[in-house]
């Protein structure tokens, strides 16, 4: 028999096309893996014996397994990142190569390894802790020998005027809401003066106290609702790769000791709920926790408060929540009371004004960005930084991605497995806040909302991923490809949240200086002002300055800092304006000026925040050219003004002769400029 020489007969038409084939190849792998999926939800249980933590060890071998090995690569991940701060002076690209990879060698291999079935229990347990504790030394190393996170030098204004004056609730007119919550502070100050520490050094013993209460606050949680060692030591890791875990919340700042509570009463509820005697003592524990939430961070506070009534509701739609009905009503109207009780009837407690300003104003920019009246923030580029490159655009936006892509799929898993469970429902409703939040990234004002919600809206998107993880990839049918693919996913979301928290310009990082950065515009010529200034001028004078050093000098000059929220006026114009006219002279009298700092240096670019003095100050977040140095100088044109400070960079001018009673008479000479 002869074989055909004749071609093949090639049908035509719109599916012979490579694009359709593609397409029809793609619509087959998205049906398979859906029908894959489907097929394990209904597996009542994905985890086997071992990886429940229900397995011991055998006889010779060491609870710890592989976590002596693993603490060392840790460690040598927590030292690539401290090469990074150093090589950071050679540009933000050296920083990037190094401080991603050490990243990732803290976190990958203790990772792959709690995805595993095989360590017992206490291992997983450590290898959290170790991690955790991993990242807090990273934040620490930034700067170990001061705080010079912009929110942890408000607290510790706070702190230094409680120990100073032996008195709570005094003045902070950088935070005016933090000496109504002085739990941090009333922790580290108890701790200082026991020991004879500082308050940086007790403030770094709290911290890590905290952080290593909250880990493993977590992971009991997470074990207690998922019944799985492994399910929950993949849920805190995943926690611990939202934006705050990193460096917000391991900083000197109320959220990072309210926290910790949070996760702690968390875990004392669920493990209340799963106990058949009524043990009074963890209720009365939980009240105790619930009293100190209230008086260390009010934001916590509220959030929790409201998480305590969404599962005081679904225990009452739930048969299986008959149990826990009295004592959450019981705490959720507790909070509640508390809480209005601490804002309304605490005399002077700013708190409401504070918070309804900010969402007002954030949800106004908002508005007017979807009415077309203003416009979106750019989301990897801003004033006074360079964008950002094509690789950071990519994690940050598969950050936000792989975990909304998660979501749905693990809400179908809690629906078809746990939906008989009151809190596993009540933390699938609360993930569904974290498509809303994303909004905000397109604001100037709230753009901060979108990452704090983050802190306390991974806890529940923690344990609904877990849950998606778990069910379509269980135990039995893990191998290398599995892990790989679920480690790759979970770093990308490590990176790409820790960029967005880092900041534009990588402020939040060690670097050049940078104009109007927080962290990076924190360096030795300002520290060096701002304590000659304390020990040639005394403490407490009246200063106007710029948000940077109005940080710096109201922690290392201690002096008191005059702002907008203070006096109910905006000081930003008398820097602004090209020469001090009458009305800049009175809002310096009115304020009761004593010294004007200024920074020559903000004539050289951009604020990287967006702003100079004030978030509200006029062309805030829409600067087209920086300040110019003619403004900054105006003031040694002025006879009445007195320059007592000039190291080249920063000056600082005495206008106690404009602002005094004694000279309200006296004619302003001011040449024309």
């Amino acid at each position: 028999m002869t074989k055909s020489t004749a071609p093949p007969t090639r049908l035509a038409g719109p599916t012979s096309t490579p694009r359709h084939k593609a397409i029809g190849s793609l619509a087959v792998i998205i049906r398979r893996t859906l029908a894959t999926g489907l097929a394990r939800l209904q597996d009542p249980q994905p985890e086997d014996f071992a990886a429940r933590g229900l397995r011991s060890a055998k006889p010779g071998t060491s609870h710890l397994g592989l976590f002596p090995i693993l603490a060392l690569v840790s460690t040598l991940g927590v030292l690539l990142v401290s090469f990074s701060y150093d090589m950071a002076q050679y540009g933000d690209q050296v920083l990037e190569f190094l401080f991603l990879p050490g990243l990732l060698l803290t976190f990958v291999p203790s990772l792959v390894r709690l995805i595993s079935p095989a360590p017992l229990r206490l291992e997983r347990i450590c290898l959290l802790c170790l991690v955790g504790m991993c990242f807090y030394l990273i934040q620490l190393m930034i700067n170990p020998l001061s705080f010079t996170p912009y929110d942890a030098m408000l607290h510790w204004i706070t702190a230094d005027d409680i120990l100073r004056t032996r008195h709570l609730f005094g003045e902070n007119t950088l935070l005016p809401v933090s000496p109504y919550y002085p739990g941090l502070e009333i922790v580290t100050n108890a701790l200082s003066s026991i020991g004879g520490l500082s308050t940086f050094q007790a403030g770094n013993f709290v911290i890590a106290a905290a952080r290593f209460l909250m880990i493993l606050s977590l992971y009991m949680f997470y074990e207690q609702v998922t019944m799985s060692s492994r399910m929950a030591g993949i849920a805190t890791m995943i926690y611990m790769a939202n934006p705050h875990f990193l460096f917000f919340d391991a900083v000197f700042s109320y959220e990072t000791l309210a926290l910790p509570i949070v996760t702690f009463m968390l875990y004392i509820l669920a493990r209340y709920d799963a106990m058949s005697n009524n043990y009074r003592w963890m209720l009365s524990l939980a009240w105790l926790s619930l009293i100190a939430l209230t008086i260390t961070h009010h934001m916590t506070d509220y959030v929790f408060d409201g998480f305590l009534a969404l599962w005081t509701i679904a225990s009452l739609l739930q048969i299986s929540g008959r149990r826990m009905r009295r004592p959450l009503a019981a705490l959720a109207l507790s909070g509640l009371l508390l809480s209005l009780a601490y804002a309304f009837f605490m005399t002077g407690n700013p708190v409401w004004e504070y918070l309804s300003s900010y969402f007002a104003t954030a949800f106004k920019e908002l508005g007017s960005i979807v009415e077309g009246s203003g416009t979106a923030r750019q989301l990897f580029s801003g004033q006074g930084a360079p964008s950002s490159p094509l690789w950071d655009r990519l994690l940050m936006m598969g950050a936000v991605a792989l975990t909304m892509l998660g979501l749905p799929f693990g809400l179908l898993s809690l629906w078809r497995q746990h939906r008989h469970s009151v809190l596993a429902i009540v933390l699938g409703f609360a993930v569904l806040a974290y498509p809303v939040t994303q909004v905000f990234r397109f604001t100037n004002y709230g753009g901060e909302i979108a990452d704090r919600s983050a802190a306390f809206l991974f806890i529940a998107i923690a344990y609904v991923l877990t849950i998606f993880i778990t069910h379509y990839w269980p135990t039995r049918h893990l191998n290398w490809r599995v892990t790989t693919l679920i480690a790759c996913a979970l770093s990308v979301m490590l990176l790409g949240n820790t960029l967005l928290e880092v900041g534009r310009a990588y402020s939040g990082l060690p670097g050049p200086y940078a104009v109007i950065a927080d962290g990076r515009s924190i360096e030795p010529i300002g520290i060096q002002a701002a304590e000659w200034s304390l020990s040639h001028l005394g403490p407490d004078n009246r200063v106007a300055t710029d948000r940077i050093n109005q940080t710096l000098f109201g922690t290392f000059g201690n002096q008191h800092i005059v702002t907008e929220t203070e006096i109910n006026m905006g000081l930003a114009s008398v820097f602004y304006s090209s020469h001090l006219d009458h009305e800049a002279v009175a809002i310096l009298r009115n304020a009761g000026i004593r010294y004007l700092v200024v920074d020559l240096r903000l004539s050289t670019s951009l604020p990287v925040m967006g702003f100079y003095f004030e978030p509200d100050e006029p062309g805030a977040f829409h600067l087209t050219h920086p300040i110019s140095r003619e403004a900054l100088t105006k003031f040694s044109a002025v006879p009445q003004i007195n320059e007592v400070f000039d190291d080249g960079s920063i000056v600082i001018y005495d206008v106690g002769a404009l602002t005094n009673e004694a000279s309200h008479g006296y004619a302003l000479a001011i040449p024309s400029i």
